[in-house]
């Protein structure tokens, strides 16, 4: 027969067990972002999407993702829809319409954009760049939507 304590003892390693297992699970859940971004109705060629998930990095070469969009595939009436998968956790989105076809994002000598372009929660710039703190949203376990407004700047 077990006294208390052992029956204690093993429960509480069976909590631990238990919790330590679920907040693992937890670190490797996926969210699906839906981007949509209007103004490119009558565009062809591709934008891309750049994926931020700190200050640190926002608006520089180290992001998380960088997805290349075909319009003509992921054109839905006057939206260009498209899903990504992610971990959860905060993220900021940048986008440009390349409208040069080259896949780089053209700016002006100051380091303006010179192809139209799309901050996640519409962020706009205000003296320079918007701020990583403007653009960020979290994903959790349900779907979100972006709903993104491209510009010519």
């Amino acid at each position: 027969m077990m006294s208390w304590f052992m029956r204690s003892a093993c429960t509480l390693q069976l909590l631990v067990l238990i919790l330590g297992s679920q907040f693992a699970m937890a670190e490797g859940l996926t969210g699906i972002l839906m981007v949509e971004i209007s103004g490119l109705k009558d565009a062809s060629g591709n934008v891309y999407i750049a994926v931020y998930d700190s200050d640190s990095t926002w608006l520089s070469d180290e992001m998380v993702l960088n997805q290349k969009v075909v319009i003509a595939d992921a054109l839905d009436g006057d939206l260009v829809r498209t899903e990504l998968l992610l971990p959860l956790g905060d993220y900021a989105l940048s986008v440009f319409y390349d409208q040069d076809g080259d896949g780089k994002l053209k700016t002006n000598f100051i380091g303006m954009p010179k192809e139209p372009i799309a901050l996640s929660n519409n962020a706009v710039a205000k003296f320079g760049p918007p701020e990583y703190d403007d653009a960020v949203f979290s994903l959790g376990a349900q779907p979100l939507i972006q709903n993104l407004s491209i510009k010519a700047l």
